[in-house]
């Protein structure tokens, strides 16, 4: 298989890639050792499928990578932060928001990346909207489809370096494509970026991963700066409606959660409850009928979040009881709808003529 012979000449150059956990470790850690070399009699004839576990890019609410950008067109040079700005969790799965992943194929000028790692499948997930669900792709997707593989990182001799991958596009190219190198424990340390008039190269400078620094001390950041890492909770308000129909012997009831804007809408619960329904008489507003009446619900504080201009959907049936099963007189009444978040949010009430 060709590698990208200019991203290792370049670090083997500067001494980058293996002098790596010597600049960014904390004090006490050496270097991985280098890994044995391995004889193949057919490279081509067997080739070992390599995955990214978990601990390649740590997901945790705080982590922050800075990286040195450089081009070759312009000659230019730049300071870039990624950083997990928001653990937003959604139909009880907990994702992680990258402010962005500007070297990542595809996600070049995207914010807001929310990621999450699959256990099962051993891969990093990406989550975007499709119509009116929500959809998780491969953040690094690899096969024949996608041209892109993960395999072992060479040293400065060609022999595979322990705790060290590499994710691949192109892999058979020789001068286009993309190398994105990952070090356990650490997360993305260099990527290279070709093509047939420029290259494109982030190295990695300090981090904040899971609460251990490496590298260069991060500066501490300015008040425009935290703004920017902020923007992806909402601190508006969800549109609450609710919707009746009338049976003969019973009235079913619809509240409709919806994030009327274009970021999440994150909210805090301390049970396992997240919605109620309550019937009370019109005229005295005395209330006769509590769905959560009865039930148990776990003390747990959680958090869950709503996608941009998505909405949640919770049904339930009022068999036209009172609290104690008595069956109710005929009358006016009202049936509000409550969002049990730990600031509860109420629907505007709906009039129940009976019969």
């Amino acid at each position: 298989m060709a590698r990208f012979s200019s991203i290792a000449n370049a670090a083997a150059a500067s001494g980058f890639l293996w002098g790596l956990w010597y600049v960014l470790a904390p004090g006490g850690i050496e270097p991985p050792a280098r890994a044995n070399p391995v004889s193949l009699p057919d490279e081509t004839a067997f080739r070992q499928d390599y995955f990214l576990s978990p601990d390649y890019l740590p997901l945790q609410l705080g982590n922050r990578w800075i990286y040195e950008r450089e081009d070759s067109r312009f000659q230019r040079t730049a300071q870039v932060k990624v950083e997990i700005i928001a653990r937003p969790i959604l139909q009880w799965t907990t994702y992680y928001v990258f402010n962005h992943l500007p070297f990542v194929p595809g996600l070049e000028g995207e914010p807001n990346v929310v990621v999450r790692y699959d256990q099962d499948n051993r891969r990093y997930l990406r989550l975007i909207a499709q119509d009116q669900d929500r959809e998780e792709i491969p953040l690094f997707p690899v096969g024949e489809s996608a041209d892109a593989v993960i395999d072992q990182s060479p040293d400065d001799d060609g022999l595979p370096v322990a705790n060290r991958l590499s994710y691949l596009t192109c892999p058979d190219c020789e001068s286009s494509g993309l190398e994105m190198i990952f070090d356990r424990g650490l997360g993305i340390v260099e990527v290279g970026i070709f093509s047939d008039w420029e290259s494109e190269s982030y190295r990695l400078k300090s981090a904040v991963v899971n609460g251990r620094n490496f590298g260069e001390p991060m500066q501490p950041e300015t008040e425009p700066e935290r703004a920017r890492s902020e923007v992806i909770i909402s601190r508006a308000d969800p549109v609450l409606s609710l919707e009746l129909q009338k049976k003969p012997q019973a009235v079913d009831l619809l509240l409709v959660v919806k994030n009327p804007t274009d970021y999440f809408l994150s909210f805090n619960f301390d049970s396992s409850q997240t919605y109620d329904f309550v019937i009370r008489e019109k005229q005295t507003g005395f209330e006769v009928w509590r769905w959560s009446k009865g039930y148990f619900f776990t003390p747990v504080i959680r958090s869950h979040a709503l996608l941009p201009q998505k909405e949640w959907k919770f049904k339930e049936v009022w068999n036209l009881k009172d609290n104690e099963r008595n069956d109710i007189r005929l009358g006016a009444y009202e049936a509000v709808a409550i969002l049990t978040s730990q600031v509860p949010r109420e629907s505007t009430a709906v009039d129940i003529l009976l019969p």
